[in-house]
């Protein structure tokens, strides 16, 4: 995943972004590898805000979060984050529905029958 970091009101810090990109590549194993994403660190009057806009070919992601510390803010946002990917990740595993697929409707049909039926050959 390509990461773009821009700093507002804040200094460049190495560690910062060699944490945030650790934190986004443990949860980044719920998205494919073809991701693009932004990180804006902010100080908003006494508050750090950590903002992540994440594009990938099937969803755009975005989580925001603040905090008195800047790793905190970042803590914050990764759980934010990865709730929505789990979230997403439900919804394309669970997308069809076994009771009305054709085999789910089979499994109700036979389990109607009292006996099995043998069918005769015809000759």
């Amino acid at each position: 995943m390509k990461s773009n970091y821009t700093f507002k009101h804040l200094d460049y810090s190495e560690s910062l972004v060699n944490y945030t990109d650790s934190k986004l590549d443990s949860i980044g194993q719920f998205l494919l590898k073809d991701g693009r994403c932004n990180v804006y660190y902010f100080k908003n009057q006494h508050e750090y805000v950590c903002e992540v806009s994440l594009h990938t070919k099937q969803k755009f992601f975005k989580a925001t979060a603040s905090s008195t510390d800047i790793y905190v803010a970042v803590d914050l946002m990764t759980d934010k984050l990865e709730k929505q990917f789990l979230k997403v990740k439900e919804i394309y595993q669970d997308h069809k529905k076994h009771d009305i697929s054709k085999e789910g409707r089979l499994q109700e049909i036979n389990s109607q029958f009292e006996y099995a039926p043998k069918w005769k050959k015809a000759g």
